[in-house]
């Protein structure tokens, strides 16, 4: 099968950047290098997390730095077979990165590492940190510069930390995975599967494996479904307490979007559950999205609603409840230029969540703001 445009178009989880620089290309070969650099300010995050201290807190007016590069590579093994690979990394000035870049300040961390092949421009077998499926689902709400995706993320359960600081959550981007991917016609299927070990001092600590699948169709009328369903298996996550090991999560979602003239719809359903024998933190949520496109603007709205349960018999919390998540997130964007956009986005929170007494507190607003240039 000769190579066609397609090869350059699917499947989306090797889309270029469509700033991409092209570095070097040659019967068939590629490589593109792109990037950006941003700055973004506001009352962004708070002071404590779930359990602690000033965890309803919203921090202090502050901003942070961050810049990405990344590569694309693709060689042409024969008129079937490609091989592919991507790097991208990183870099955070100040603070703590996001949930997919760089956790500490000053620091610089891979985003992305995997390598793979490419067969009949519709299939991908890939090796590395890549993609998680459950992203597929993810991707419908956390389309915002600074917030977005909140219920689709899951908000309790992403907020308990063990004693070593290792986290039981869902992400869009997952190391040591083996994925397969298949994606033509609308058609997007995908599955994935990760090494761990908790005795491994990789980062990795306290995780067994992991595995996941989604399928997605999106019509030519713009109207899209997909499912996902995610199982995480942990051994040595200690939240220090008698029994607390051996803990498994289990998230599923589903969703639909639909976009016509400048609009932009989009609504997901998710439950989730972190348990072991002795106890249980089970979510369920909704997220509902709506944006509208004009000229250089672009205005949206997303409200996010996670409830919370925590069954724990060992410390006298049965049927224990809480609103997790109660958001509305209202922004605007502006297109300085195709490659440049400032924006600006307030989180209007009716959120609860447990201070280090364990009593329920109301979460504060919180708010940002930012210019962002791709190359």
């Amino acid at each position: 099968m000769k190579k066609t445009i397609l090869a350059m178009m699917i499947p989306a989880l090797f889309a270029t950047s469509a700033s991409a620089v092209t570095v070097y290309s040659e019967e068939g070969s590629q490589v593109d290098i792109y990037g950006r650099i941003q700055y973004e300010a506001g009352k962004r995050d708070y002071q404590g997390g779930f359990a602690e201290a000033k965890a309803d807190k919203a921090e202090r007016f502050g901003g942070d730095g961050e810049a990405r590069l990344g590569v694309n590579a693709k060689y042409l093994l024969n008129d079937d077979v490609d091989l592919i690979g991507k790097l991208e990394w990183t870099a955070i000035t100040e603070g703590d990165g996001d949930s997919d870049g760089a956790s500490d300040g000053k620091s610089l961390k891979s985003r992305y590492a995997w390598a793979g092949f490419r067969f009949v421009d519709t299939t991908e077998l890939t090796f590395g940190r890549s993609l998680d499926p459950y992203a597929q689902a993810l991707d419908y709400t956390d389309i915002l510069d600074i917030y977005g995706g909140t219920a689709a993320y899951g908000g309790a359960i992403g907020d308990v930390t063990d004693s070593l600081g290792y986290k039981a959550a869902v992400n869009d981007k997952v190391d040591d995975q083996v994925l397969l991917t298949y994606a033509e016609n609308g058609v997007d299927l995908r599955a994935g599967y990760a090494f761990a070990d908790d005795n491994k001092q990789d980062g990795n600590t306290g995780k067994k494996n992991q595995w996941s699948v989604s399928a997605g169709y999106t019509a030519p009328m713009g109207l899209g479904v997909v499912a996902a369903y995610e199982q995480q298996k942990f051994g040595d996550f200690d939240l220090g307490l008698v029994g607390e090991d051996n803990y498994e999560l289990d998230a599923w979602i589903t969703g639909v979007n639909y976009t016509v003239d400048g609009f932009y719809f989009a609504a997901l359903y998710t439950e989730q559950a972190l348990e072991n024998s002795i106890s249980k933190l089970d979510t369920k949520g909704y997220e509902l999205h709506a944006e509208y496109n004009v000229d250089a603007w672009t205005m949206f709205a997303q409200y996010s609603k996670e409830k919370a349960e925590l069954d724990f018999d060992a410390i006298g919390f049965n049927n224990f409840k809480w609103d997790s998540i109660d958001t509305t997130t209202v922004g605007v964007r502006y297109a300085l230029t195709p490659k440049a956009k400032l924006y600006a986005e307030y989180v209007i929170s009716d959120s609860e969540t447990l201070d280090d007494n364990l009593d329920v507190v109301n979460k504060d607003d919180v708010y940002g703001m930012g210019i962002q240039y791709n190359f």
